[in-house]
C-alpha cells in the first residue's frame, strides 16, 4: 500500500473543493469531464496530452464531505487489476493534514514495470505538493520554443554548466548550479553571492525529461531553516521536456510560480530559451 501525506495551511473545505470539483481538479490534477461527485458514479481520464494515453477508470466508493473521498482505480487497457485510492482530510489548528492511501497496487503486476509501486509513490508524493501549490495560489507557467537540433544537443545547451550559466544570465549574471543531475541528487542553484535555493532532482530521463523540486532557501552558501514565507513555495516544481519533432526538438519548460513572479518570468524566460536555441543550433 502506498501512503503519502502533507500539511497544508488551508481549510479542509478548500482542499475538499480542489479534490472533488472538476473545474478545480483540471487546474492541478487531471481533466475529468465525466466526473460527478456521487457514490457509485464512474469517471475516466487519461494522461495529459492529445494522445489519450494510460486510460484510468474509477468508481466512487465513499464520500464524507470535507473528510474522506474514496474511489477505485484501474487501468483497463493495461491490467486486469483493481486498486483503491482514499483521500482523508484532518483539519487541525494550523491547517489541514491531507493523507492519501493507494491500496491494491500489487494487482497491477501484469501491467509491467511502468506500474511498479515506486512509480506510484513518486507520482502521489508529487501530486501532494502540486495540491499544496494550488491551494497557495502557485500555478505552472509554460514556455516553449522549437529548436533545429536533436534532443541531446538541446539537453547540453540547457544543462552543461557553461551553457547553463549563459542562458540563466538573463535572470542573474553569474548564476550557476552545483550538484549531479541524477534522480534524488541535491542541487544548489546559486548566484555569485551565495544566495539561491536548494532543490532535488525529482525525475529524469536523459535526454527527454528533467524535473527539479525546489525545497528551500540558500544564503551565504548555506541552507536556511524553512520559514513561513519559504514554506509557501517549498515543494514547487520546475520541469523540462524535450519532444522530438520533424525539424528537431520542441523544448517545453514548466515553472511553478506565484502570481507576483509571473510577469517577471514572462519577460525573462523566453529570452533565456532563445539563448538555449542559439547554443543548440551552433
Amino acid at each position: 500500500m502506498i501512503t503519502s501525506s502533507i500539511k497544508i495551511n488551508a481549510s479542509a473545505e478548500k482542499i475538499w473543493q480542489a479534490l472533488t470539483q472538476k473545474d478545480k481538479m483540471k487546474e492541478w490534477y487531471f481533466d475529468i469531464p465525466d466526473f460527478e461527485l456521487k457514490e457509485g458514479a464512474e469517471f475516466n481520464f487519461y494522461e495529459p496530452g492529445d494522445a489519450r494515453l494510460f486510460h484510468h477508470k474509477c468508481v466512487i466508493k465513499e464520500i464524507v464531505p470535507n473528510k474522506k473521498f474514496s474511489h477505485t482505480w484501474t487501468h483497463p487497457e493495461h491490467s486486469k487489476g483493481e486498486s483503491t485510492v482514499t483521500w482523508t482530510l484532518d483539519e487541525q489548528e494550523n491547517g489541514t493534514l491531507v493523507t492519501l492511501t493507494h491500496s491494491g497496487i500489487e494487482s497491477f503486476v501484469d501491467a509491467g514495470p511502468d506500474f511498479a509501486p515506486e512509480n506510484y509513490q513518486m507520482g502521489w508524493d508529487g501530486f501532494m505538493f502540486i495540491l499544496k501549490n494550488y491551494c497557495y495560489g502557485i500555478k505552472p507557467r509554460i514556455y516553449t520554443i522549437d529548436i533545429n537540433a536533436n534532443a541531446e544537443r538541446v539537453w547540453s545547451a540547457l544543462f552543461d554548466l557553461d551553457n547553463y550559466k549563459e542562458w540563466t544570465s538573463v535572470f542573474c549574471p553569474g548564476s550557476y548550479y552545483e550538484g549531479k543531475l541524477e534522480i534524488g541528487s541535491k542541487i544548489l542553484f546559486l548566484n555569485p553571492n551565495g544566495s539561491g535555493m536548494f532543490s532535488n532532482v525529482h525525475y529524469m530521463i536523459y535526454p527527454k525529461d528533467l524535473i527539479f523540486q525546489h525545497e528551500g532557501e540558500v544564503m551565504d552558501f548555506k541552507e536556511q531553516p524553512l520559514t513561513d514565507e519559504v514554506e509557501k513555495w517549498s515543494g514547487s516544481f520546475e520541469r523540462y521536456s524535450l519532444k522530438e519533432t520533424k525539424n528537431g526538438t520542441k523544448l517545453i519548460a514548466e515553472v511553478d510560480l506565484t502570481e507576483e513572479h509571473k510577469d517577471y518570468f514572462d519577460e525573462h524566460f523566453p529570452k533565456g530559451l532563445k539563448i538555449v536555441k542559439e547554443l543548440a543550433e551552433k
